[in-house]
Order: C-alpha cells, then structure tokens, then sequence
C-alpha cells in the first residue's frame, strides 16, 4: 500500500517551495525561504524512495523501472518547457523585445553547455519568468538515467556515494562563503555550480532509495522520536545559518530534516484514505500530494509571473504595499492550486472517456 505520509510531504514540501520565488517580505519571509530550502531536495529524496519497486529487485527488473520513469519525466520535461518557451516569447513580444534578439539570447552555445554540465541556463528561464525551477526536471533525467548505466552498483553504491558527493556540496558552499574560487573561469559564487544534477539530484536520491531499501527505520528502536529529533534539530539549525551566513542553496539543517522525514514516515503505516479515523486535513495533504505537487511545482513561476505582469499594468503601486505583498505568495498559492485542480480533474475525465471508449 502507497505511504501516504510521502504524498503529505510533497504537498508541504511544493507549497513551501513557492516561498522561495514568492517570498513573504521581511524578515519572515527569509525564515520562510531559508525553511523551504529542504523542498527540492526533499523531491529528490521521496524520488530515490520509489526508484524501485521492491528492494529484491533484480538488475533487470530496476532497470525496467527505471526506464519508465525515465521515459515519463522526459516526456513531462518537454512539455513543460515548451508551455514555458511559448510563454516566454509571447511575453517577450508583448513588451517589444525583439524576437531575433529573444532567440539569439536563449538559444545559443553558451546557454546550452550550462543546461548539460548544471541544469541551469537561459533555455530553461530567462527575464520573463526568472526562476529556472525546472532544472530539477533536468536533473532528474540524470539521475534516472545514470542509475538505470550503474544498476548493478546500486545497492553498495547508494550511500558511500550520497556522503562523498553531500561532503562536495557543503565544501562548495563553504568556498562559496569564504573562498570563491573560479575553476575553469566559472565563479563558484554562481548557484548552479553546486545545485545541479551531481551535488543535489544524486545524493539525495540515493539518501532516499538506501535509507528506504535498507530498512533504517526498522533498525532503530524509536523511529519517529529519531525522525522527530533530527527535524527540529534541523529547522533550528536552519534558522541559525541563515542567522549566521545568509542565503545558501542547500542548508545543512536542511539535510537534518530530510533525513528526519525519511526516517519518520518509513517508519509509518498509513491508513487508507477511506479511513473515517483520518482527518479531512490529512486526507487533504495527500491527495494534493499524490494529484497536485507536481504540477503545483511546474506552474508556480507561470503564475508569479502573469501575477506581476498583470499588476504591472493595472496598479503597479500595490507592490508598495505591505498587505499586498503578504498577500501576494498566498494568491500565488491558490491560484496554482485552482490551476492543478483543473489539469487533475481534466486529465481525469479524458482517462475516463478513453476508458468508456475501449469498453
């Protein structure tokens, strides 16, 4: 039976995620962003959790599964991207940006070795929506096609590789902090140097698939006092590095409360949601989990940025206003959630048709 608690995560996990390109302003809003930095990899962690089916699986039966996931994000990646180029050329055209010069500058050399070595680059965002959030689709295909060439390492590979490559990512935010150095003329100031595909996608992928394949939970007497401590522990520590360094891309608190989360609903045996006992709330969570999370995640920057394009041109005034601007990542919120509804209950009715029509 599916986990609901990892569907409950990914609900909590995409909505926080908004407040990182709709931030509330303030203060909170930089708690709130520093807290949502454990999202993304969060997603990654949940992703390795269901890398296989069962963890007696064969080489070749990983490898099949692996395979369909592949397929499938790559198919989801495509159409993303190509909703999001539509976009940005529309909205390009609409403020008089040249369509050549449009062209030129995101498809070019330059752009495209950045989207390979870092999933980043200007043909995944650019000045009409400025948040390249789909370089975790990117990074994804990565990680489902380098597991699905090293398979058979999978099982003793998972974790010595996920701590080599967590240790790279810390060491290049503390050169970030304290030593930016520039290897091959590329600034390691620069986000994408150490949030991509290696120093993200696959450790925390393969944290999720050991930590769930190797039973972690079952190995310690209190799971969920284990799972509950590193989370606080992590939210607090959060909260002091950014008190100390700021804005960084991957918090190590935020690893504490990733690793707390996998463990605690590993350890969990959810009930059905038919169950009467599970409250409309819990129901809600996994269902916007299962259903939404994912087109929450892809759609949010397409809303923030016909939100601001429409109060651009209406009243753009409003941006000097503090009830708005607390305001506006909660617009942000329910329109996105409003959207995805629509596409689930779409998607929903064309399965069922087809299903009549086959009968």
């Amino acid at each position: 039976m599916r986990n609901q608690t990892f569907d409950k995560l990914k609900a909590i996990a995409c909505i926080l995620i908004i407040l990182i390109h709709c931030k509330f302003p303030s203060v909170f809003g930089d708690l709130c962003e520093a807290l949502a930095r454990f999202g993304v990899p969060m997603f990654f962690a949940i992703a390795g959790v269901y890398l296989v089916k069962n963890e007696d699986s064969d080489i070749r039966s990983i490898r099949s599964n692996l395979l369909r996931k592949l397929k499938k994000t790559v198919s989801i990646t495509f159409k993303v991207w190509l909703i999001y180029t539509v976009y940005s050329f529309i909205y390009a055209m609409t403020v008089k940006y040249g369509a050549l010069e449009w062209f030129n500058e995101k498809f070019n050399l330059f752009e495209f070795s950045r989207l390979i070595l870092f999933n980043s680059g200007k043909f995944i965002y650019d000045f009409t929506y400025a948040f390249d959030h789909m370089w975790y689709l990117f990074a994804l295909i990565y990680v489902y096609g380098l597991c699905y060439i090293f398979a058979p390492l999978l099982k003793k590979g998972a974790l010595p590789i996920s701590v080599v490559l967590i240790g790279f990512l810390y060491f290049g935010e503390f050169l970030q902090i304290y030593y930016p150095i520039r290897p091959f003329g590329i600034s390691v100031s620069v986000w994408y140097t150490i949030r991509n595909w290696l120093f993200v996608g696959i450790p925390f992928t393969l944290l999720g698939y050991y930590i769930k394949n190797n039973n972690v939970s079952l190995m310690l007497k209190q799971p969920l006092t284990v799972g509950s401590v590193l989370t606080i522990t992590g939210i607090f520590s959060t909260l002091m590095e950014f008190k100390k360094w700021g804005s960084v891309e991957v918090y190590f608190g935020s690893l504490l409360i990733v690793t707390g989360l996998l463990i605690a609903a590993c350890s969990n045996t959810d009930k059905k949601d038919s169950d009467k006992e599970v409250s409309i709330v819990h129901r809600s969570l996994a269902f916007v989990g299962r259903e939404l999370s994912s087109n929450i995640y892809f759609y949010h920057v397409l809303v923030i940025s016909l939100l601001g394009w429409c109060i651009d041109r209406v009243n753009a005034e409003l941006y000097g206003s503090a009830i708005f601007m607390y305001l506006r990542p909660v617009i942000v919120i329910i329109i996105t959630i409003l959207i995805s509804i629509f596409i689930y209950k779409v998607k929903f009715i064309t399965i069922k048709n087809d299903k009549n029509l086959r009968k």
